[in-house]
């Protein structure tokens, strides 16, 4: 992971050691108000007349309306932190230390150091000493002392004396931001908003960020410092002898574990330079790398946040990567979004920038918690071409198995994002646990072997909730009817394992199909169709049969309610949803037999007749042949049974008369729908 990076921050640079290159890639996104675009709000100041005006624009994502052209890179990090960035999403630290901090660390011959002075000198007022207010100094009481009059620029401002008995009362100069905000808000309020934004400082109409100076000071606190004192060694990524620090705490990522003793060679704390040593140059590149790939190359699958990161199988940048990295980046993501199911309107003949096999990609799916980093699942060294062949095997199976079996196509998608929902993904108040979907996908793409017993186990899990409505505890959105989305929820799981045998990746026994040439006279061309196509066992057959007599009687049942419809359907009350033993099942067809011969169809014939009664037969014949070595477990047999009704069911709406009333078909012999 850390070369994909160090590659993409190197290229990101365009190539060139420029300082202002190096800054804007480190840009972060602006702020993002609740309504409208993300602003900018510049205070124009003439230091001559003090003559000052707010200017207020809307950023864009590139260009000299962005926000790397201001060189947002983000507020010094933490709260009881010294200010220093000019453009920031903070008015109270511009308006108070943000320029008296700067005065004290940038050199005093430069031009800017003399601007900046002219504008303290100008424009600020100083509380005084903390025993002159009458409360304790220290860190925060520093930051504060200093703040702009804003009485000098038109506006009603605020005086020391009132500052003064502010911060006396509250004990807390942090009142003073607070009081500064008020007054410029009071006057510019309307121009501004209240929605979050940014701002930076324009000094006789240069931007302070376009000074060489400022920018030189970035560079200084945001690496020189690092490589202060550091020791002479060999860099890990470029090979290159010289100053290495093995200081990790800018990163967000966390590529090696640098803040526990033990881990270092000797387990002595200058021992971290020999796992991992980073040159500035490396060290520059992977934090432009950070930001890119922050910025640009992010997505959300699986209720999970994820970062797309290219490997170009060297630590050489190709010459015709610079320069052109974003929108080399930005064609790779469209193609794997098109290939997650991710983005329904791709065009998939999309140019290919990198041929097949000159790259591969890696999945990191992560949590992010305030400054905690945590990675959940990295699924690394991907073929370009693995995701496309997914995908393309996905729409081809899905299309043709679906509009066989169920009469349709288009709406039975097998697309990772499609997947997830398939699969029982447990929350924690807000928090998704998504470790077994990241599982099921490292497996997926990486070729391996899906268990179908495990699988089959957590697709009972979410019949259970469908059935009894747990929807809180799930990734699961509550349907309007409940037995429609479990009918379609069997279905679709049933596809997904089709799907998977086709890949060769289903974990099972081999099976022989023959059985079926003896039932094949007996049951419809749907329901052969069916079991052939996915693959059922004899055991699996018999139950399956058993549900679409299910589906035969509580069509039945709901043909009994109000105007021949919305009758409950009691015989799914029969099914033990937490698991069915043989005996169990056994016990179950004798119900079906009862009921089948108290229930009427729509011509008022029982139901125990025709075909139903040969299907009835075939599966008591199967159940009794497998009764003494019986190979599924219980969530199994509950699983095939309501596989069965499913079927059933969907064939019942498939071949519904437009013109009948609800609940009515073409055939007695089909279920009728819900």
């Amino acid at each position: 992971m850390i070369e994909s990076i160090y590659q993409i921050g190197s290229s990101a640079q365009g190539g060139s050691e420029g300082r202002r290159m190096f800054l804007e890639s480190l840009a972060l996104e602006p702020p993002r108000p609740k309504k409208d675009n993300p602003k900018i709000a510049v205070l124009k100041l003439d230091l001559a007349s003090l003559n000052f005006d707010v200017e207020v624009s809307e950023l864009e994502a590139e260009g000299e309306k962005s926000s790397a052209r201001y060189l947002w890179l983000g507020n010094a990090a933490g709260a009881n932190s010294d200010q220093d960035r000019i453009t920031t999403d903070n008015l109270g630290y511009l308006l108070t230390q943000t320029v008296p901090n700067l005065l004290r660390r940038i050199p005093p011959e430069t031009e800017l150091h003399a601007k900046l002075d002219e504008l303290v000198d100008k424009l600020y007022l100083d509380l005084g000493e903390p025993e002159e207010v009458g409360i304790r100094g220290g860190g925060a009481y520093r930051r504060y002392r200093h703040f702009w009059d804003l009485r000098r620029i038109a506006m009603n401002g605020v005086s020391v004396e009132v500052a003064r008995e502010r911060v006396r009362e509250a004990d807390n100069a942090r009142e003073v931001p607070k009081l500064v905000n008020g007054a410029f808000y009071a006057r510019y309020g309307s121009r501004l908003g209240r929605e979050r934004m940014l701002f930076t400082l324009e000094l006789d109409g240069n931007l302070v960020v376009d000074d060489e100076t400022y920018q030189e000071y970035l560079e200084k606190v945001l690496v020189d410092t690092v490589f202060e004192d550091a020791p002479y060694g060999k860099c890990h990524l470029t090979g290159n002898e010289g100053p290495v620090t093995s200081n990790m705490t800018r990163f967000g990522f966390k590529y090696y574990i640098t803040d526990k003793q033990g881990f270092a060679a000797g387990a002595r704390s200058e021992g971290f330079g020999a796992t991992m040593g980073l040159s500035k140059e490396a060290y520059k590149a992977l934090l432009v790398g950070e930001r890119f790939v922050r910025r640009r190359l992010g997505f959300y699958l699986a209720g999970t946040n994820g970062y797309l990161l290219p490997d170009l199988y060297t630590t050489e940048i190709p010459e015709e990567l610079h320069g052109n990295l974003d929108h080399l980046l930005r064609t790779i993501k469209k193609r794997t979004y098109l290939d997650l199911g991710l983005q329904k309107d791709v065009d998939e003949s999309i140019e290919r920038i990198a041929e097949r096999g000159s790259y591969v990609l890696n999945l990191l799916f992560y949590r992010q918690n305030k400054a905690n980093f945590k990675v959940l699942r990295l699924i690394q060294d991907i073929p370009d071409y693995r995701l496309e062949e997914l995908r393309l095997r996905a729409s081809v199976f899905a299309d043709e198995v679906s509009y066989v079996l169920f009469g349709e196509s288009g709406q039975w998608d097998l697309t990772m994002r499609n997947i997830y929902y398939l699969l029982p993904v447990r929350k924690s108040g807000t928090t998704v646990l998504s470790k077994p979907v990241l599982e099921f996908y490292a497996t997926l793409i990486g070729s391996g072997l899906v268990d179908r017993r495990n699988l089959v186990d957590g697709f009972v899990e979410l019949v259970n909730v469908y059935r009894f409505g747990n929807y809180a505890s799930y990734h699961v959105s509550e349907p309007t009817d409940q037995d429609y989305a479990l009918v379609r929820y069997v279905a679709h799981t049933n596809l997904l394992l089709g799907y998977l045998r086709s890949l060769g990746q289903l974990k099972e026994v081999d099976v022989s199909m023959d059985y079926l040439k003896d039932l094949r006279e007996d049951l419809t061309d749907a329901q052969s169709s069916y079991l052939e196509r996915l693959h059922y066992t004899e055991e699996q057959a018999a139950l399956y049969l058993l549900g679409t007599l299910v589906a035969e009687i509580a069509n039945a049942q709901y043909r009994l309610g109000p105007n021949g419809k919305n009758g409950d359907k009691t015989i799914l009350n029969k099914i033990n949803y937490g698991g069915m033993t043989v005996s169990r099942v056994q016990r179950l067809a004798t119900d079906l037999f009862d009921k089948l011969t108290q229930y009427r169809d729509r011509k008022r014939r029982p139901l125990l007749q025709g075909r139903n009664e040969v299907i009835f037969a075939q599966a008591q014949a199967l159940l009794t042949q497998h009764r003494d070595n019986w190979s599924l477990d219980a969530a199994q047999n509950v699983y095939y049974i309501l596989s069965g009704y499913s079927h059933a069911t969907l064939q019942a709406i498939r071949h519904r008369p437009a013109d009948g009333p609800e609940g009515q078909t073409s055939d007695t012999n089909i279920p009728e729908g819900v």
